[in-house]
């Protein structure tokens, strides 16, 4: 087996059985499905056990008191023991050759300083030509151009990925997946396809729904994947943007201290916003 598919789950027993039936569907049977249960109160770990009692693909199953899905990708990276760790969310589906072409992908990784390799997310009420999907290799994430709205989704070498983790802040439940994926891209070498293998929607009750809102919950996780963009920012207009989203963050959430919050950016861009904000002020008076 090469592949480790985990999916990180909260209270979504009443969609799981559509990615279920995707891995059953999948050409490829080379992977095991990993499942940390964040603390769910739903039938999800009855409903799991039912999938691993049909013993029609591999299944490992851990449950944890309710610490926020980053705290749960933690645990699926310490648990990984496959080549490569993909993350899979339970409100998604795979197309039935995803796990095929993941295997062909990975013969294309000759260099030990390559991390893995990107594919596409889309809507299910996305209609497309596939025929005009699947033939790039970019190594850089920016040139990508979107046709439509969607996401990249990554898999990594386990051996990498278990070299990165989020840090643990006990008060707060909601970091961005960035933490965690711009240090490696950063510090390895990618390769960016447009294979859409990954579909799905982004469901009222999932944490992309609410991201904003959970960033003000959750400043300093906030925070944090501000700084980590910040660093892979490239431009004027990208990096003052990123300012007034961490300012925004800490004093809209008010629970972050100046003194701590100023030296969290280059002092520059803290500068640039405050200077506008004092100049609006200014012309508003």
């Amino acid at each position: 087996m090469l592949f480790t598919i985990f999916t990180p789950a909260y209270n979504r027993a009443y969609i799981l059985p559509k990615l279920y039936h995707s891995l059953l569907n999948q050409v490829n049977q080379n992977f095991e499905w990993l499942i940390v249960d964040d603390g769910s109160s739903d039938h999800t770990e009855m409903l799991i056990k039912e999938y691993i009692a049909e013993n029609k693909i591999p299944i490992r199953y851990f449950k944890q008191k309710n610490q926020g899905k980053h705290i749960a990708i933690n645990k699926a990276i310490i648990l990984a023991e496959l080549p490569w760790f993909c993350i899979i969310d339970s409100d998604d589906h795979l197309e039935s050759e995803a796990t095929k072409i993941w295997t062909q992908l990975t013969n294309e990784i000759t260099e030990c300083e390559t991390a893995g390799f990107s594919f596409i997310h889309f809507s299910d009420k996305i209609e497309y030509e596939k025929g005009k999907y699947g033939n790039m290799r970019l190594s850089n994430k920016s040139d990508y151009q979107w046709e439509f709205f969607g996401e990249m989704l990554f898999c990594f070498k386990t051996e990498i990925i278990k070299k990165f983790s989020f840090p643990v802040y006990e008060d707060e439940k909601f970091c961005q997946e960035s933490v965690l994926f711009l240090p490696i891209l950063r510090n390895y070498k990618m390769i960016f396809t447009d294979y859409v293998l990954v579909r799905g929607e982004y469901l009222e009750d999932g944490l992309s729904q609410n991201h904003y809102h959970n960033m003000i919950k959750n400043p300093k996780y906030g925070m944090l994947a501000i700084r980590e963009k910040m660093k892979s920012a490239t431009n004027k207009k990208d990096k003052e943007y990123l300012a007034k989203v961490y300012w925004d963050i800490v004093l809209k959430s008010k629970k972050i201290p100046l003194n701590k919050a100023i030296p969290g950016l280059p002092l520059i861009w803290t500068m640039v916003i405050f200077k506008d904000k004092f100049l609006k002020k200014i012309r508003n008076k």
